[in-house]
């Protein structure tokens, strides 16, 4: 089985094509705390800057393919 690997940049391509903002796409990862604590670490996952864990690279996957459930939108 081949690894999929998301890289920040596709992470930031998909998060666009979904039109996310950061807050919003980590509200949806579940993040909670500050609004800007929450941009920051979205920030550092699409510029490289914190490696992005592999089960975000896959649900990134997820959501490109099959879009947001409205109950995850807040």
């Amino acid at each position: 089985m081949k690894a999929l690997i998301v890289t920040g940049e596709d992470m930031k391509r998909i998060r666009h094509q979904l039109g996310l903002s950061t807050l919003e796409l980590g509200r949806i990862f579940g993040y909670a705390g500050a609004e800007t604590t929450v941009s920051v670490t979205i920030r550092r996952y699409e510029s490289g800057q914190r490696p992005l864990p592999p089960w975000l690279g896959r649900f990134m996957l997820l959501l490109e393919r099959h879009g947001v459930p409205e109950d995850f939108r807040q």
